[in-house]
């Protein structure tokens, strides 16, 4: 009986492990970046409303962050998702501020594509601003975005609410209209 009660005991202890560390990886991996959220509360809360989560529960997010283009600056690519299956979405170019506003974003750029995952291509539905140069490079950028496979899942509850610290600014003046960028999570 007492060895009975040990392997019992051990088993017990065994997938309390399995659970926890399954837990706490699962959590890790759906955190997003510091860079990445705030950069998604400043397209949700910004006065031109880049992106629309009226009716949203969470945005599906990727990025990519770039330090060797125009002057030094530093920037972090966003982009949003229009669904779970990752085949159109809007990249955003965001720059990192820095400066008096150090910590805060100014939007550059955006665009909206489709991209076709058994062809590897990427098709805008209107040029971005700056010719064919900043479309090529944006075309790079979100196919080095798909090929990491690497999304995150950001609450819009918690995306309404930035830091009263955050400034987000642009020096965008043709806005690609907002529209909603997700689909609504299911209750």
């Amino acid at each position: 009986m007492s060895g009975t009660r040990r392997l019992l005991k051990q088993l017990l202890i065994a997938a309390f492990l399995l659970v926890a560390s399954v837990t706490a990886a699962v959590a890790q991996e759906e955190r997003a970046p510091e860079a990445l959220f705030e950069s998604a509360q400043c397209l949700v809360n910004d006065a031109h409303h880049w992106v629309s989560v009226e009716g949203i529960k969470q945005l599906e997010l990727s990025y990519l962050t770039e330090s060797k283009t125009f002057g030094g600056h530093k920037y972090i690519y966003v982009v949003v998702w229009d669904s779970p299956k990752h085949q159109q979405g809007t990249i955003y170019d965001v720059r990192l501020l820095s400066g008096e506003h150090r910590g805060g974003y100014s939007v550059e750029n955006n665009a909206q594509f489709t991209y076709n995952k058994e062809k590897d291509e990427v098709s805008f539905l209107e040029p971005p601003l700056g010719g064919e140069f900043r479309q090529h490079q944006l075309t790079t950028t979100i196919l080095k975005i798909a090929h990491r496979k690497k999304w995150y899942e950001a609450q819009v509850k918690q995306l309404l609410h930035p830091s009263p610290k955050l400034h987000c600014e642009t020096n965008v003046e043709d806005v690609v209209p907002a529209k909603s960028a997700a689909t609504p999570a299911k209750e």
